[in-house]
């Protein structure tokens, strides 16, 4: 059995990335579908450290990345507090570095517009006794942690309540084209047992480390019309 569904915008990957966009376009007014072959957040997304960056590490490098990520780690502590733990990061100083640096790095900071606070080697050992004890002197930074599930959850969810469907468990077999262009998605239903045709004018591979697999699958001319049926 094939069903039919008319989207403007198919997303394939249901990670942060997908659920970002996802949640982006609905609120745009497109009509979304979203495509996971498992669950949310089964790839990378529920695989990492969940560090929220504050950028620092790039300050002295790499300034322009520094300030993409101090707005971004900013924004996400606007938007999802919940799903964010503002424990700041330690950059240490031990005796074979160079002390001299530690001001180059203040200064790289503060040029991102990244908040960089000097500790001294007690206060330091008070924040975090676990430090090695040799150290010469310590920076705080507004790192943070943050739940990869809980914020892919609450995008997802913000996406649908702007009119985005989902469908999980639901893994892409085929694509679409129409000349060079990819129009829609073949997918297999694993709860249904069901092969489904998607159409779209758009569609998104949002598919992680497993992208270059779905870049290349194989694909089938189709006139690309679109016939809306319920999902």
């Amino acid at each position: 059995m094939t069903g039919r569904l008319d989207s403007e915008v198919i997303i394939i990957g249901g990670g942060a990335t997908g659920a970002g966009i996802a949640r982006d376009c609905a609120r745009r007014g497109l009509r979304t579908l979203l495509i996971e072959r498992h669950d949310i957040a089964t790839g990378a997304t529920g695989r990492n450290h969940g560090l929220l960056h504050s950028g620092a590490r790039y300050a002295v490098t790499d300034n322009e990345s520094a300030r993409e990520c101090i707005s971004e780690n900013r924004i996400l502590r606007r938007i999802a507090r919940h799903c964010i733990e503002p424990t700041n990061g330690l950059f240490i100083t031990l005796p074979e570095d160079d002390l001299a640096w530690q001001q180059t790095f203040i200064d790289a900071c503060q040029q991102a517009g990244i908040e960089a606070t000097p500790l001294s080697p007690q206060e330091t050992l008070r924040r975090e006794p676990a430090v090695n004890p040799t150290l010469l002197g310590a920076v705080q930074v507004p790192d943070g942690t943050i739940d990869p599930f809980r914020l892919t959850a609450a995008n997802m969810l913000d996406a649908r309540e702007h009119g985005a469907q989902i469908l999980t468990g639901c893994e892409v077999t085929g694509l679409l084209r129409r000349g060079d262009r990819v129009c829609g998605v073949q997918v297999y239903d694993r709860q249904l047992h069901q092969a489904r045709t998607l159409y779209a004018g758009m569609v998104v591979n949002a598919a992680g480390i497993w992208g270059s697999v779905l870049r290349n699958m194989p694909t089938c001319a189709s006139p690309c019309s679109r016939r809306r049926d319920r999902c």
